[in-house]
């Protein structure tokens, strides 16, 4: 098992991973960290191809976790937003467009396009309510703005998933995850474990109130 990743700063992770256990060796054989950010096609592309053999490898999945930093503002209708307010959308987007450059470069990986899990939130769905009571006027009202950018992020999956022409996809599927409101952060110690996680699909959601980070990160590992 091979993993790479897009940091704005390497250490902050790799500290992140030691943290938890997570070996020097292992670090050093099996994860390789670019610097960079999300607006950045090179730099995304660098994490997406592997250049280290002879015959170009591309990845086979892509998670996304990204998100931004929230931000109160003065309005009543839309008390919060974050520091950028298109992060996951410009993601994605740049994500598509970064994998069109590969295989127009590398035409051989397009015969193995990556699969691509996004964490997204609860609150988005057309098809039914999602969100506790509880929570309703907090995500439907003072998280709206935030939301929109998710929301975005979506309409560009099901976008790329919906084209009729196959080989004009850049993904070879999408898995778009709504946990409910985050809480905590990547330590795994911090959660009850992702075995216990309530876990439904758009048609039949789990509704609850708050998860752990580091449950959903975990889950996605074991079931993704």
């Amino acid at each position: 098992l091979f993993a790479a990743a897009l940091a704005r700063t390497p250490s902050k992770l790799t500290d992140m991973l030691l943290a938890q256990g997570v070996s020097q060796t292992i670090l050093d054989t099996q994860l390789t960290v670019v610097k960079g950010d999300i607006a950045d096609i090179a730099a995304i592309k660098n994490v997406l191809l592997s250049t280290k053999s002879t015959a170009p490898a591309i990845a086979s999945q892509i998670i996304s976790g990204i998100g931004g930093a929230p931000q109160m503002q003065w309005s009543l209708k839309r008390p919060v937003t974050i520091d950028n307010p298109n992060i996951c959308a410009t993601a994605t987007t740049n994500i598509r467009q970064a994998l069109r450059e590969i295989y127009a470069e590398q035409p051989s990986t397009a015969q193995r396009k990556p699969s691509i899990t996004v964490i997204s939130t609860t609150g988005l769905s057309d098809v039914c309510e999602d969100v506790p009571f509880g929570f309703q006027t907090l995500y439907h009202v003072v998280l709206a703005d935030p939301h929109k950018d998710k929301k975005e992020m979506e309409r560009i999956l099901t976008e790329d998933s919906a084209l009729p022409d196959e080989s004009a996809r850049v993904f070879r599927g999408a898995i778009k995850i709504r946990p409910s409101l985050l809480t905590g952060d990547s330590n795994i110690k911090g959660g009850k474990g992702w075995q216990k996680l309530k876990v439904g699909l758009e048609d039949k959601p789990a509704i609850g109130y708050t998860i752990h980070r580091a449950d959903v990160g975990e889950w996605i590992y074991e079931q993704i």
